[in-house]
């Protein structure tokens, strides 16, 4: 194992993300109390679920969001480029960290999407590629996969626009990720493995050119 990532390091990064889940979770449930509220006082539910939302990014925005985003991201590169190095068994370790943390899984898409692919396209840097992968082979397809083929797309398009062929990197990530079929379907590891070869991928280059 790196010297770099220790078991007690890795421990004190998930105690970490658990708290940053359960803070997530207080917020949310403030957010749905405050939209039955709304909805007590005559909002339909679509309108009342908007203000809330509108609400809570206008709260982010501002640096009042009781979720510490900047915390989140600094312990998930961490967490991510830890991935890459450790042996199998901690990386089944740390999927596994997810189990109880619902939000901050739900989180990774939004990771590989809205973080790690601008910051490759911005960067150049392919440790952005690298991370966005493991973040999507830590999630390993426990959230609604469609979601995470556009965010992959993205993190794909990003490494293409920067000069970084991206289908070795994908097979790279595959290879250490998790073999075992979810759901009567396929595996993470099938899913980053033929990703290049993917109709989602094609659909997604198709949409990219007419935009």
């Amino acid at each position: 194992m790196s010297q770099t990532f220790s078991d007690e390091r890795l421990a004190e990064i998930d105690v970490r993300l658990a708290d940053l889940n359960e803070r997530w979770e207080d917020w949310d449930r403030e957010l749905a109390k405050e939209q039955q509220e709304l909805e007590d006082r005559g909002m339909d539910w679509w309108d009342a679920l908007e203000a809330v939302h509108q609400r809570s990014m206008e709260r982010m925005r501002g640096g009042d969001s009781p979720v510490a985003f900047d915390e989140l991201h600094e312990l998930l590169d961490e967490l991510c480029g830890a991935y890459l190095e450790v042996d199998a068994a901690r990386r089944a370790a740390v999927r596994a960290y997810f189990d109880e943390k619902q939000r901050v899984l739900k989180y990774l898409h939004s990771y590989v999407g809205g973080r790690a692919a601008p910051l490759l396209a911005s960067s150049g840097d392919v440790k952005w590629l690298r991370l966005g992968l493991a973040a999507a082979s830590i999630e390993d397809r426990r959230v609604d996969y469609r979601d995470l083929l556009i965010c992959l797309g993205e993190l794909w398009l990003a490494a293409e626009e920067v000069g970084i062929a991206p289908a070795r990197h994908f097979s790279a990530v595959a290879r250490i990720s998790n073999p075992e079929t979810k759901y009567g379907d396929h595996s993470t590891q099938d899913l980053l493995r033929h990703f290049r070869r993917s109709g989602h991928l094609r659909s997604i280059k198709r949409k990219a050119k007419q935009s």
